[in-house]
């Protein structure tokens, strides 16, 4: 992109964060962008049904041939640490980096060390019920809790001393048990007691995201992401990879409220967003709401098309689902595609980037790990179309029909 091309993006992008960020958000017109950028910052809440959006990040990249921050085949970047900035700055594509939508703890400096000016921030929030019951099932916290009998309810028995449960789970899971939302974002655990810096906390956030989605709006929100990014409603076809807000039912009501005081600021920092979403949603024209139908329409017929009788698989490995392709669509890689989880999608994409640094180990690994996933989820890409990428840069995996 030349430089000039660049500097008219830049100053898009600036016009659009005004809008963003101004007091009414009556004043934002998210249709009126006139070009696509390609430097995007998607920071996907861990079990935040990151699998299903970020879906759409990887499609689009790899359709626009983009360059992805990441470590070679790695979901996350140093998580729950910050960014390591060697490797990524040693490993800079030469056309620079595009897109950024692996597990990190957000800081915009670190962002920025590595993406443009011009990046566009956007992320994905849940109710904080629904990610604090998801992080303790699908990391089995079951599991740390002492003396816990197959008669005891888990969630009780962690609420009974959570401060010192919480800390017999591992360095990976501790910080996503309270506030965890928060904490990628940015907080840090110490200053969940302060008030004053709480509140700082969100108001930079707010300063900082161009558009934060909310998972209970999700197509209201790909539509806004979609004028956000002068993108087709087709790039915002998602399936349903993982299961998200089933586990609440199961819950008491008094657990459930102990379960919202114990992530007081992340219920804070949700319902400041979303009700920042709902005034902006509020704020659009009819078409808004047209396209909004028009999603949604798209979405039940592409999935009834793709896949045999639209009907899921059972759940496998915790929370994700699988599918069956239908049988006039067995050959269609958008199909494959959007049934292909983000662990998959991250091997994909790193063995294109970095093929000349992968060991055969690591090939190995990739291949085992797809062979594994595929008897789960049939639908999925295939490894005998996934190994094309380590021909030729230029290889396409696949067929690139489209339904």
């Amino acid at each position: 992109m030349s430089r000039l091309s660049r500097t008219k993006l830049s100053s898009r992008n600036s016009r659009i964060i005004t809008r963003w960020n101004s007091p009414s958000t009556r004043s934002i017109n998210f249709s009126t962008a006139s070009a696509s950028p390609n430097w995007i910052g998607f920071r996907p809440p861990v079990l935040c049904v990151d699998t299903t959006a970020s879906n759409i990040f990887y499609r689009y990249g790899q359709e626009h041939d983009l360059s992805f921050v990441m470590y070679p085949l790695k979901l996350s970047i140093n998580y729950p640490g910050r960014m390591g900035m060697t490797y990524l700055e040693a490993h800079r594509p030469k056309t620079g980096y595009n897109i950024l939508c692996q597990y990190i703890r957000h800081e915009k400096m670190d962002v920025l060390r590595i993406m443009p000016d011009g990046v566009i921030f956007t992320s994905l929030l849940r109710h904080p019920l629904d990610q604090f019951l998801s992080v303790f099932n699908n990391f089995d916290m079951k599991s740390t809790i002492p003396n816990l009998q197959p008669y005891h309810n888990p969630y009780r028995e962690f609420f009974r001393n959570p401060d010192r449960i919480a800390k017999l789970s591992s360095d990976t899971i501790y910080h996503m048990l309270q506030n965890s939302m928060s904490f990628d974002m940015g907080l840090k655990p110490i200053q969940f007691g302060d008030a004053d810096a709480v509140e700082k906390f969100i108001e930079r956030v707010d300063g900082e995201f161009h558009l934060v989605m909310i998972l209970e709006f999700l197509d209201e929100s790909l539509v806004l992401l979609k004028r956000l990014m002068c993108w087709d409603l087709r790039q915002l076809i998602y399936v349903k990879l993982s299961v998200n807000n089933e586990y609440r039912t199961s819950v008491d009501p008094d657990i459930q409220e102990r379960i919202l005081e114990w992530n007081a600021i992340d219920l804070r920092l949700y319902n400041h967003f979303k009700a920042k979403l709902e005034r902006l949603i509020e704020a659009q024209d009819a078409s808004f709401h047209e396209e909004v139908a028009a999603l949604k329409a798209l979405n039940v017929n592409f999935w009834k098309e793709c896949y045999s009788s639209g009907n899921a698989l059972p759940v496998f490995n915790g929370n994700k689902i699988g599918y069956i392709l239908a049988e006039d669509h067995k050959d269609n890689s958008t199909c494959k595609l959007l049934a292909t989880d983000d662990v998959t999608q991250t091997h994909l994409i790193g063995m294109k980037q970095f093929k000349e640094h992968l060991p055969p180990s690591d090939i190995l690994m990739v291949r085992n790990h797809m062979q594994n996933l595929k008897k789960y989820n049939p639908a999925m890409l295939g490894w005998s179309e996934v190994k094309n990428v380590l021909k030729s840069t230029t290889s396409e995996s696949g067929n690139t029909d489209e339904l």
